[in-house]
């Protein structure tokens, strides 16, 4: 039996889950069965960017009808087509798509039921989805592929380049014939400058965030006491997140000013 660790849960691996799917005829006779490992701390399909465990007021900057996990005529691959529904096409009919699981969270599954094509969803809705995508592409594999999914951490890969690879997870070690790194997002080594602030902060009895994904900032944004002024560093997509959790997040609303597109904050309290 030969074994491949895949490190890496979310998009990116499902996808590679679905891609060894399609190819299994072809490629992964009966007569050579395949093991197959997924580490990750976070959830499978969703990974850690489109984790359930975020914020509601969290939106993904792509509508709807954009947003699909299969590949269709207009994919350029080696292999074969296997088209599948997009977030928005799935949100509509998901009785229909096989294996069916209904969504546990019923906010999210009221978010579902009404969706849009043209909507902005939620990173929730992103992560039911993916969710789904994922058990697909499971139950999608031959018999002889048995996938097992590790919610932990690898800290290390030893081995020689043309032979069997130790995978280092907190209290286990795999051996694997490949290894393959599926990790998405990754964090950036700290700015000297960064320190540089989060020093002068301290020094001057204030609160610096440095940059970080949004749904991981979440908690740290409780330590700004009601009242303060807050300084945004950069006007790019997490500047809209940190808007959004710090206005609406903390009980504030938006409502129209007048006829025209121009919106009024209300602040709470």
């Amino acid at each position: 039996m030969r074994t491949l660790v895949i490190v890496g849960a979310g998009p990116r691996g499902t996808g590679l889950l679905e891609r060894i799917a399609a190819n299994a005829t072809e490629l992964l006779p009966a007569d050579r069965p395949l093991e197959i490992h997924l580490v990750d701390p976070h959830p499978p399909g969703a990974g850690r960017i489109w984790r359930h465990d975020q914020s509601p007021l969290l939106r993904m900057n792509s509508m709807a009808e954009d947003v699909t996990m299969f590949t269709d005529a207009r994919s350029t691959i080696e292999g074969p087509v296997r088209p599948g529904p997009s977030l928005a096409e799935w949100a509509r009919q998901q009785e229909e798509f096989t294996p069916y699981r209904e969504v546990a969270d019923p906010a999210v599954q009221a978010e579902l039921r009404t969706l849009a094509p043209t909507d902005f969803p939620t990173r929730r809705a992103q992560s039911a989805y993916l969710d789904w995508v994922f058990r697909r592409a499971v139950a999608d594999l031959p018999p002889h592929v048995t996938v097992t999914v590790h919610r932990d951490t690898v800290h290390r890969i030893d081995g020689p380049a043309d032979g069997p690879q130790t995978v280092h997870l907190t209290d286990r070690t795999l051996t694997a014939d490949h290894v393959t790194l599926t990790l998405g997002h990754l964090d950036s080594a700290p700015h000297p400058r960064h320190a540089a602030d989060a020093e002068f902060a301290a020094r001057h009895g204030r609160f610096h965030l440095p940059p970080a994904y949004s749904a991981d900032a979440e908690a740290e944004l409780a330590r700004i006491a009601p009242g303060e002024q807050v300084v945004l560093r950069g006007l790019g997509l997490a500047s809209v997140d940190l808007l959004a959790m710090l206005t609406e997040g903390r009980g504030g609303r938006f409502e129209p000013a007048g006829d025209g597109a121009a919106l009024r904050y209300l602040p709470s309290g």
